[in-house]
């Protein structure tokens, strides 16, 4: 049974396993109701929650079941009243793992539930007019009483009160044992929960490890109550026991776990060397031997055992202290990393040997110190990009700090690991696998019309797995949408991204859809995508195998057809003319333009992008370069055939050139955007400025362009040029450009971002050839 929420996401699944239910009918006139349940367990898939497994039963030796439910009724002619000469229930031990987004998940599902019926919502709106009705509909039912009526229906309604009593003559509800455990973390604030005290309570929780709650048996003879006042009798007797053990839960508090622990273990060796010789004594000398080895023994052990486990507990608290002073992409990444390692240990079929506790060990130490390393280069060039020169001796700070205390982290980590396999070895006890019965429902979207609906379908075990390759194993926050099996690789299609699984060395490839230009049908049964890179449009072959599967693969890639660079204006329907222009983006030479006065070379839009590592300049100054691209530009037309070559070479220029006027600590972002009119008729450019900035917005255009009208002529060209003021703690240096024309309205970014949209106006297509950006995020091109 599985709970899901309005993200289409399951966050609960209820396993129960091996349910019998027998009923039998003897002579005597009784009916025997026995119900058996062996196992249950209640995973959690909510986000990022501590605990995968919120409800779990241990089970015992001996085989018995979780829950047993007995009961013998008595039948009785003429008689509404159930008569149980016998009922019982009893319920295994049961661990219970909660953590403050789960806890405040819960409460809030659960809160809206406490005001269901009507009655109760309007009361909750409108107390005033729920108020008035109540009191008019006592006062018309309650303002003429008629005693003579009430009292010639004394025995009726006494025995319509009677009725529907249930008599038990034996009712036992055996003990109930629970451990619970409590994680506190820190979560993002939520204005919704404010003030709530529910949620107030559960901020304020410390954290538990294993408290023990203890309920003692509820047994009564002869109860003859209706069924709301026996389960309030009940709940009264559960409630009393469960607020007496509040203070007795301070004991578990996880802060003091370290040093109870050890005192625990180091506890149970005393007792055990004194009394294992003592009981041996008093059978006989050998014995008393024998009782003296065992006691040895058992020091020995539990002694190992609490240095190990209170080690590895110490560890543990340092190292979450420790992690506060790193980055949130270190933290991000330790956490999905012991996700892993958690549960490659607890699903391994094998008794785990010290090798492979040294291999995870020396995995996570091999984290820090990659992350450690590589945060003494990103740091400084990350933080610079956003705050400029302050900004850089602040990233050089934190990758010098991040540099000895990541390190320190993966040590740690290890030493815990190590710890952890010392206890297990040592431990009598074999360690109980806390593993969810299976991976989250996957929960695909399929179109209905112009919709996309969420589908209810069994349990899929494929999808699944790929919706846990989508998430990262639960470490990213992306939703899975659906998935195809070619024969060549796996198709996977999410919120975010296209994956591409080769079956041949499962090796996954993944492209977010903004990054996609566009897919088209190929003639040999196959899907072309075509997708933007930074040295241009690139393009990926798809084989189907008949047209079901072409077809089902085409509605696939649809799902996110409007994220895509060059998608149609119409995504439910299908455009012939955008698609030909598509087909031919990659060698747009092919296309016939209207004004273009010679055929061009083939070229492929930023091919040319390669960075210089000398750039001789005549003048470092910015506007002496904008005006020595200026007056080779306007010198370029359409009857030359290398014209888009040499447009997309000048744009490059700009962008390379300001890598060596801006240089080192002042370094800026720039954009360069360049715009081919192949309508046939004149462009007018209204507007291009700059909304984010350090410079006005500079239009470079070709021969086809009239100064005095601003009309870009068919055939024409014109690059658009702007960059940032330097970062700094106060602006990140960005820049945002806003192109109106009489043709489209186009908003560019310095990176890669979903403000960065084109909307053409009514009669006209505007498509992407380019859109190239820096992985450091200083420039971005546009074509």
């Amino acid at each position: 049974m599985s709970e899901i929420s309005y993200e289409r996401r399951e966050i609960l699944f209820l396993s129960l396993t091996n349910i019998t239910a027998t009923f039998s009918q003897g002579r005597d006139g009784h009916h025997e109701i026995e119900v058996l349940l062996e196992t249950m367990q209640l995973d959690n898939h909510i986000a990022e929650a501590t605990h995968p497994v919120m409800m779990f039963c241990p089970g015992n030796n001996e085989g018995e079941p979780f829950l047993h439910l007995s009961a013998v009724r008595r039948m009785q002619r003429n008689c509404s009243t159930y008569v149980f000469a016998y009922a019982a229930l009893r319920m295994l031990d049961m661990e219970i793992f909660l953590d403050r987004r789960t806890a405040e998940r819960i409460a809030r599902f659960v809160q809206p539930l406490r005001i269901a019926s009507e009655v109760k919502n309007e009361a909750v709106q409108d107390p005033r007019r729920w108020i008035s009705k109540l009191i008019s509909k006592m006062a018309s039912k309650y303002s003429n009483p008629n005693l003579t009526k009430a009292s010639r229906n004394v025995e009726q309604i006494a025995l319509s009160a009677n009725s529907g009593r249930v008599y038990f003559e034996h009712l036992l509800l055996h003990p109930i044992r629970l451990s619970l455990t409590f994680t506190q973390e820190f979560t993002e604030w939520n204005s919704v929960t404010e003030g709530l005290i529910i949620f107030q309570i559960i901020r304020a929780a410390a954290s538990l490890t294993d408290a023990p709650l203890m309920f003692t048996s509820f047994a009564v003879d002869h109860a003859f109550e209706s069924p709301q006042a026996l389960s309030r009798i009940i709940y009264a007797h559960y409630t009393s026991q469960l607020t007496n053990q509040i203070f007795s839960m301070l004991g578990s508090l996880a802060i003091l776990r370290p040093g109870g622990d050890f005192l625990a273990n180091i506890g149970n060796g005393v007792k055990d060397f004194f009394y294992e010789p003592i009981n041996g004594m008093m059978h006989s000398p050998g014995q008393f031997l024998e009782g003296l080895e065992v006691g040895t023994q058992s020091l020995a052990r539990n002694l190992v055992l609490g240095i190990s486990q209170g080690a590895a507990n110490v560890a543990e608290v340092v190292n979450s202290n420790l992690t506060t002073l790193t980055d949130k992409e270190f933290i991000e990444e330790r956490n999905a990393h012991r996700r892993m390692l958690a549960e490659a240990i607890n699903r391994g079929t094998k008794t785990r040997s010290i090798a492979d506790s040294l291999v995870q060990a020396g995995s996570s130490v091999a984290l820090g110190m990659k992350s450690g390393a590589r945060g003494i280069i990103d740091q400084p060039s990350r933080y610079a990009s956003e705050h400029g020169t302050i900004g850089f001796f602040q990233g050089v700070g934190k990758g010098l700090i991040g540099a000895i205390v990541k390190p320190v982290i993966g040590i740690g980590d290890a030493a815990v690991l190590v710890m952890q396999h010392v206890s297990e070895v040592t431990c009598e006890d074999k360690p109980v696998l806390r593993n969810p019965r299976r991976l989250r429902r996957a929960l695909p979207l399929t179109s209905v019309g112009h919709h996309q609906v969420l589908q209810l379908i069994p349990y899929d075990d494929v999808a699944a797995m790929a919706q846990k390759i989508v998430t990262g194993g639960e470490s990213f926050k992306d939703i899975y949408l659906g998935h195809m099996n070619l024969k060549n690789d796996v198709i996977i299609a999410s919120e975010e991204y296209l994956w591409v699984i080769d079956r041949s060395n499962r090796k996954p490839w993944c492209l977010s859809w903004e990054e996609i230009s566009h897919f088209a049908m190929q003639d040999n049964g196959g899907v072309r995508i075509s997708f933007f890179s930074s040295m241009g449009l690139k393009s990926l072959l798809l084989q189907a195998d008949g047209g079901m599967e072409l077809a089902d693969l085409y509605r696939l890639l649809s799902m996110q057809i409007s994220k895509m660079g060059n998608s149609p204006i119409d995504s439910s329907s299908v455009d012939h003319d955008s698609m030909y222009v598509n087909n031919r983006l990659q060698n747009i030479s092919e296309l016939y333009l209207p004004g273009i006065l010679s055929k061009q070379e083939h070229h492929l839009f930023g091919s040319n992008n390669k960075r210089t590592r000398w750039m001789s300049l005549r003048s470092k100054e910015d506007i002496d370069v904008i005006e020595q691209c200026f007056a080779r530009v306007k010198c370029l037309g359409s009857e030359m055939p290398n014209f888009f070559v040499a447009l997309d070479q000048e744009a490059w220029f700009l962008i390379d050139a300001w890598s060596h006027v801006y240089a080192g600590l002042n370094s800026r972002h720039r954009i360069a955007a360049g715009v081919i009119n192949g309508t046939g008729v004149d462009i007018q450019v209204k507007m291009s400025r700059v909304e984010e900035g350090g410079s006005p917005c500079y239009c470079i255009p070709s021969l086809e362009y009239d100064h005095d009208q601003n009309v870009l002529n068919p055939g024409g060209g014109m690059i658009f040029f702007a960059w940032g003021s330097s970062p700094s703690l106060n602006q990140a240096g960005k820049v945002f450009m806003c192109i109106e024309t009489n043709t489209f309205l186009l908003n560019l970014s310095d990176r890669r971002s979903r403000s960065t949209q084109v909307v053409p106006l009514p009669g006209y297509q505007v498509k992407f050839l380019e859109k190239s950006f820096d992985d450091g995020g200083w420039w971005a091109k546009y074509w």
